[in-house]
Protein backbone atom coordinates (compact mmCIF):
# COMPACT_ATOMS: atom_id res chain seq x y z
CA UNK A 1 0.00 0.00 0.00
CA UNK A 2 1.00 3.39 -0.94
CA UNK A 3 -0.71 6.37 1.05
CA UNK A 4 -0.28 9.88 -0.07
CA UNK A 5 -1.51 12.90 1.84
CA UNK A 6 -1.78 16.49 0.19
CA UNK A 7 -0.38 18.60 1.96
CA UNK A 8 -0.61 21.85 -0.41
CA UNK A 9 -1.45 22.05 -4.22
CA UNK A 10 -1.42 25.61 -5.26
CA UNK A 11 1.46 27.18 -7.82
CA UNK A 12 4.11 29.37 -6.42
CA UNK A 13 1.59 32.32 -5.28
CA UNK A 14 -0.73 30.02 -4.07
CA UNK A 15 -4.34 31.28 -3.52
CA UNK A 16 -5.68 32.50 -1.03
CA UNK A 17 -6.19 30.03 2.20
CA UNK A 18 -3.90 27.81 0.12
CA UNK A 19 -0.22 26.43 0.27
CA UNK A 20 2.86 25.49 -2.11
CA UNK A 21 2.21 21.94 -3.50
CA UNK A 22 3.78 19.24 -1.04
CA UNK A 23 3.08 15.67 -0.40
CA UNK A 24 3.58 12.96 2.51
CA UNK A 25 3.69 9.38 1.14
CA UNK A 26 4.02 6.27 3.36
CA UNK A 27 5.08 3.30 2.28
CA UNK A 28 6.33 0.08 4.43
CA UNK A 29 8.87 2.01 6.88
CA UNK A 30 9.16 5.37 4.80
CA UNK A 31 7.57 8.97 5.01
CA UNK A 32 8.63 10.30 2.64
CA UNK A 33 8.32 14.46 2.30
CA UNK A 34 7.86 15.44 -1.26
CA UNK A 35 9.09 19.24 -1.76
CA UNK A 36 9.45 21.62 1.33
CA UNK A 37 8.36 25.10 0.55
CA UNK A 38 8.01 28.22 3.30
CA UNK A 39 4.93 27.06 4.85
CA UNK A 40 5.93 22.95 5.52
CA UNK A 41 5.69 23.31 9.13
CA UNK A 42 2.54 24.67 8.74
CA UNK A 43 1.25 22.36 6.38
CA UNK A 44 2.27 19.02 8.44
CA UNK A 45 1.04 20.51 11.99
CA UNK A 46 -2.39 20.91 9.57
CA UNK A 47 -1.92 17.04 8.49
CA UNK A 48 -1.47 16.41 12.11
CA UNK A 49 2.13 15.86 11.40
CA UNK A 50 5.65 16.97 12.71
CA UNK A 51 9.19 16.69 11.32
CA UNK A 52 10.03 14.01 13.30
CA UNK A 53 7.55 11.75 11.50
CA UNK A 54 9.31 12.10 8.45
CA UNK A 55 11.77 9.67 7.50
CA UNK A 56 13.13 11.18 4.03
CA UNK A 57 12.87 13.95 2.08
CA UNK A 58 12.89 14.53 -2.02
CA UNK A 59 13.48 17.85 -3.36
CA UNK A 60 11.97 18.02 -6.90
CA UNK A 61 13.76 21.65 -7.79
CA UNK A 62 15.30 24.50 -6.46
CA UNK A 63 12.92 27.09 -6.72
CA UNK A 64 11.22 28.80 -3.49
CA UNK A 65 8.17 27.29 -3.25
CA UNK A 66 10.12 23.73 -3.32
CA UNK A 67 12.83 24.53 -1.13
CA UNK A 68 12.53 27.64 1.58
CA UNK A 69 11.09 25.41 4.66
CA UNK A 70 14.17 23.27 4.21
CA UNK A 71 16.34 25.46 6.62
CA UNK A 72 13.02 25.31 8.86
CA UNK A 73 12.41 21.55 8.98
CA UNK A 74 16.17 20.92 9.99
CA UNK A 75 16.00 23.65 12.40
CA UNK A 76 12.79 21.46 14.17
CA UNK A 77 15.35 18.30 14.44
CA UNK A 78 18.31 20.71 15.72
CA UNK A 79 15.93 22.24 18.09
CA UNK A 80 15.18 18.67 19.39
CA UNK A 81 18.27 17.67 20.29
CA UNK A 82 18.43 15.03 17.79
CA UNK A 83 21.80 13.78 16.20
CA UNK A 84 22.01 15.03 12.49
CA UNK A 85 22.92 11.21 11.47
CA UNK A 86 18.83 10.66 12.87
CA UNK A 87 17.75 13.44 10.53
CA UNK A 88 15.27 12.60 7.74
CA UNK A 89 17.40 11.12 4.39
CA UNK A 90 17.66 14.52 1.84
CA UNK A 91 17.35 12.99 -1.90
CA UNK A 92 17.61 15.89 -4.52
CA UNK A 93 19.92 16.63 -7.93
CA UNK A 94 23.21 17.66 -7.15
CA UNK A 95 22.76 21.25 -8.33
CA UNK A 96 19.23 21.25 -5.99
CA UNK A 97 21.48 20.24 -3.11
CA UNK A 98 24.12 23.27 -3.39
CA UNK A 99 21.04 25.71 -3.13
CA UNK A 100 19.81 23.69 0.03
CA UNK A 101 23.09 23.93 1.14
CA UNK A 102 23.40 27.69 0.47
CA UNK A 103 19.69 28.39 2.09
CA UNK A 104 21.23 26.45 5.47
CA UNK A 105 24.39 28.79 5.40
CA UNK A 106 22.36 32.14 5.00
CA UNK A 107 19.84 31.13 7.52
CA UNK A 108 20.08 29.18 10.38
CA UNK A 109 24.50 28.67 11.09
CA UNK A 110 24.37 26.17 13.35
CA UNK A 111 22.11 23.97 11.76
CA UNK A 112 24.37 24.48 8.54
CA UNK A 113 27.33 23.51 10.84
CA UNK A 114 25.85 20.36 11.58
CA UNK A 115 24.39 19.66 7.93
CA UNK A 116 27.55 17.53 6.57
CA UNK A 117 26.11 15.01 8.80
CA UNK A 118 22.84 14.94 7.85
CA UNK A 119 22.21 11.53 5.51
CA UNK A 120 21.87 12.47 1.51
CA UNK A 121 21.41 10.68 -1.38
CA UNK A 122 22.16 12.89 -4.70
CA UNK A 123 21.55 11.98 -8.38
CA UNK A 124 22.05 13.26 -11.45
CA UNK A 125 20.10 16.35 -12.70
CA UNK A 126 19.53 15.77 -15.96
CA UNK A 127 19.63 11.82 -16.22
CA UNK A 128 17.34 9.11 -14.58
CA UNK A 129 18.36 7.63 -11.40
CA UNK A 130 17.07 5.03 -8.92
CA UNK A 131 17.40 5.53 -5.35
CA UNK A 132 16.23 2.21 -3.15
CA UNK A 133 15.26 2.94 0.21
CA UNK A 134 15.62 -0.60 1.89
CA UNK A 135 14.14 -3.32 0.51
CA UNK A 136 10.56 -2.31 0.20
CA UNK A 137 10.06 1.21 -1.60
CA UNK A 138 11.90 2.46 -4.86
CA UNK A 139 12.38 5.68 -5.88
CA UNK A 140 12.74 6.17 -9.92
CA UNK A 141 13.49 9.95 -11.19
CA UNK A 142 13.44 11.29 -14.73
CA UNK A 143 14.57 14.59 -15.84
CA UNK A 144 11.31 16.92 -16.62
CA UNK A 145 11.30 20.30 -18.84
CA UNK A 146 11.30 23.27 -16.52
CA UNK A 147 13.94 25.91 -16.07
CA UNK A 148 17.49 26.12 -17.30
CA UNK A 149 18.24 27.40 -13.90
CA UNK A 150 16.36 25.01 -11.65
CA UNK A 151 16.52 21.29 -13.21
CA UNK A 152 13.31 19.33 -11.87
CA UNK A 153 13.06 16.07 -11.58
CA UNK A 154 9.79 13.86 -11.50
CA UNK A 155 9.48 11.08 -8.90
CA UNK A 156 7.56 7.92 -9.15
CA UNK A 157 7.43 5.78 -6.32
CA UNK A 158 7.25 1.87 -5.89
CA UNK A 159 6.26 -0.42 -3.31
CA UNK A 160 4.47 -3.77 -3.06
CA UNK A 161 3.42 -3.51 -7.06
CA UNK A 162 2.10 -0.46 -6.78
CA UNK A 163 3.32 3.22 -8.00
CA UNK A 164 2.48 6.87 -7.77
CA UNK A 165 4.04 9.43 -9.76
CA UNK A 166 5.34 13.01 -9.05
CA UNK A 167 5.87 15.32 -12.05
CA UNK A 168 6.36 18.20 -10.05
CA UNK A 169 6.65 20.95 -12.60
CA UNK A 170 7.65 20.47 -15.94
CA UNK A 171 6.31 21.44 -19.73
CA UNK A 172 4.88 18.82 -21.74
CA UNK A 173 8.06 16.26 -22.19
CA UNK A 174 8.29 12.32 -23.30
CA UNK A 175 9.70 11.55 -20.17
CA UNK A 176 6.30 11.88 -18.21
CA UNK A 177 5.26 8.82 -20.19
CA UNK A 178 8.12 7.02 -18.85
CA UNK A 179 7.84 8.64 -15.36
CA UNK A 180 3.96 7.26 -15.57
CA UNK A 181 3.61 4.40 -17.38
CA UNK A 182 0.98 2.13 -15.84
CA UNK A 183 1.24 3.93 -12.63
CA UNK A 184 -1.77 3.93 -10.24
CA UNK A 185 -1.78 7.31 -9.27
CA UNK A 186 -0.59 9.99 -10.93
CA UNK A 187 0.10 13.63 -9.55
CA UNK A 188 0.52 16.13 -12.41
CA UNK A 189 1.09 19.74 -12.46
CA UNK A 190 -2.00 21.88 -14.12
CA UNK A 191 -0.71 25.39 -13.75
CA UNK A 192 -2.72 26.85 -16.33
CA UNK A 193 -6.34 25.78 -18.33
CA UNK A 194 -6.72 25.80 -22.27
CA UNK A 195 -10.38 26.24 -21.72
CA UNK A 196 -10.22 28.98 -19.61
CA UNK A 197 -7.43 30.65 -21.35
CA UNK A 198 -6.96 29.59 -24.50
CA UNK A 199 -4.08 31.49 -25.41
CA UNK A 200 -2.03 30.48 -23.32
CA UNK A 201 0.69 27.79 -24.92
CA UNK A 202 1.42 24.50 -23.44
CA UNK A 203 5.14 24.92 -21.90
CA UNK A 204 4.74 28.55 -21.04
CA UNK A 205 7.05 29.42 -18.60
CA UNK A 206 7.92 25.25 -17.89
CA UNK A 207 4.27 24.66 -17.29
CA UNK A 208 1.25 22.38 -18.35
CA UNK A 209 -1.89 22.89 -18.97
CA UNK A 210 -4.93 20.29 -17.86
CA UNK A 211 -5.76 19.42 -21.19
CA UNK A 212 -2.23 18.10 -21.11
CA UNK A 213 -2.42 16.83 -18.06
CA UNK A 214 -4.94 14.69 -19.12
CA UNK A 215 -3.34 13.93 -22.38
CA UNK A 216 -0.20 12.49 -20.57
CA UNK A 217 -1.67 10.64 -18.19
CA UNK A 218 -3.88 8.44 -21.16
CA UNK A 219 -0.90 8.17 -22.89
CA UNK A 220 0.77 6.15 -20.14
CA UNK A 221 -1.69 3.87 -19.09
CA UNK A 222 -2.04 5.69 -15.55
CA UNK A 223 -5.44 4.62 -13.35
CA UNK A 224 -5.98 7.66 -11.52
CA UNK A 225 -4.70 11.78 -12.58
CA UNK A 226 -4.62 14.11 -9.99
CA UNK A 227 -4.16 17.72 -11.06
CA UNK A 228 -2.34 20.12 -8.70
CA UNK A 229 0.35 23.42 -9.01
CA UNK A 230 -3.27 24.73 -10.09
CA UNK A 231 -2.40 28.71 -10.72
CA UNK A 232 -4.61 31.23 -7.73
CA UNK A 233 -5.89 32.55 -11.41
CA UNK A 234 -8.52 29.42 -11.29
CA UNK A 235 -9.16 29.73 -7.55
CA UNK A 236 -13.21 28.68 -7.37
CA UNK A 237 -13.01 26.93 -10.95
CA UNK A 238 -11.18 23.88 -10.68
CA UNK A 239 -13.52 21.78 -12.14
CA UNK A 240 -13.18 23.41 -15.32
CA UNK A 241 -9.91 22.10 -15.27
CA UNK A 242 -11.28 18.83 -14.18
CA UNK A 243 -13.55 18.74 -16.63
CA UNK A 244 -11.05 19.93 -19.33
CA UNK A 245 -8.33 16.66 -17.98
CA UNK A 246 -11.31 14.26 -18.41
CA UNK A 247 -11.92 15.33 -22.28
CA UNK A 248 -8.63 13.23 -22.81
CA UNK A 249 -8.21 10.69 -20.14
CA UNK A 250 -11.21 8.46 -19.16
CA UNK A 251 -10.19 7.40 -15.77
CA UNK A 252 -10.57 9.33 -12.64
CA UNK A 253 -9.77 12.84 -12.42
CA UNK A 254 -9.65 15.35 -9.33
CA UNK A 255 -7.83 18.82 -8.20
CA UNK A 256 -6.71 17.84 -4.34
CA UNK A 257 -6.89 20.63 -1.92
CA UNK A 258 -4.66 20.16 1.05
CA UNK A 259 -5.79 17.33 3.28
CA UNK A 260 -6.77 15.16 0.59
CA UNK A 261 -5.36 11.55 0.81
CA UNK A 262 -5.19 8.52 -1.92
CA UNK A 263 -4.54 5.13 -1.17
CA UNK A 264 -3.26 2.75 -4.23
Amino acid sequence: MIEVTVLGSGSALPAHGQTNSSYLVRAGGVRLLVDCGPAVLQQLAAARLTPGDVTHVFVTHRHGDHTLGYPLLLLWWLSHERPPESWPTTIAGKVTWASLQALLENTFGEVASRAAAVPRRHFPDREPAVVALGQEVTLRTWPMEHSAFAPASGLRVEAGGRAVAFTGDTAPCPNVALLARGTDLLLHEATYSATLDPGLHDGLHGHTTARSAGRAAAGAGARRLALVHLSAHYDGRQDVLVAEAAREFAGEVSAPAAGAVYVV
